[in-house]
């Protein structure tokens, strides 16, 4: 993976900070987007944790280009300021994962791990502070109606933080089919991503994010 944080020594706190797990390891450190594009380029991480607040940009901007040049690679952004339309920004952008700065050190490898397979990682309790300032839809059950049963099926599934794969053996399915699935959840929810996706699912209470400390 990379990190990209234009103070060094934040950077080089988080690399430190990962590289003691064994199933972890930092490639590459970069100090702004262009930096960032380049070490990607030349690395190809699979996981990239990115600053909001970049000298030459943001972290939801660079993870839309990142997302649409790196397919394969994941995003997890921190932020070191509060609110919900930091969390907004980085959901629509096509994160994996969502971490407020003063929480990285406690949160951050799990975050990391959740992006590697495929799963999106957010604490509950800053998701839900979103969820609060969302206004529900004067008819949810029109929105439920859009989507298929198995399409409900795969969408508790993926709030649950099930993998493809996973989501693939317990329905039975084929990997080709739950993704058709997923993308025909997108478009019916008008979600850019997953966590998207299950943050209007939420909001509607069309699904639960339980009682965890976090969802993935």
């Amino acid at each position: 993976m990379t990190v990209v944080d234009d103070h060094a020594m934040v950077a080089e706190g988080l690399s430190a900070l990962l590289d003691e797990h064994d199933d972890l390891e930092v490639v590459g450190t970069a100090g702004g987007v262009a930096d960032a594009y380049c070490l990607i380029e030349e690395r190809q991480p699979d996981v990239v944790v990115i600053d909001y607040r970049l000298p030459d940009g943001d972290g939801a901007s660079a993870t839309v280009e990142i997302v649409r040049r790196w397919p394969g690679t994941k995003v997890v952004m921190l932020s070191a300021e509060g609110g919900d339309e930091l969390l907004a920004l980085a959901i629509r952008a096509g994160c994996f994962g969502f971490l407020p700065k003063e929480r990285a050190g406690a949160e951050l490898a799990t975050a990391v791990r959740a992006a590697q397979r495929g799963e999106f990682f957010v604490p509950t309790d800053v998701l839900a502070g979103l969820l609060e300032r969302l206004r529900p839809a004067p008819d949810s059950g029109a929105v439920t109606s859009q989507l298929t049963n198995r399409e409900l099926q795969v969408l508790k599934l993926v709030a649950e933080g099930r993998s493809t794969d996973a989501i693939r053996t317990e329905l039975g399915l084929s990997e080709h089919t739950v993704r058709n699935h997923v993308r025909a959840i997108l478009a019916k929810l008008g979600a850019h991503s997953k966590l998207e996706a299950v943050a209007i699912a939420a909001r509607e209470g069309i699904v639960s994010l339980g009682g965890d400390d976090r969802h993935r």
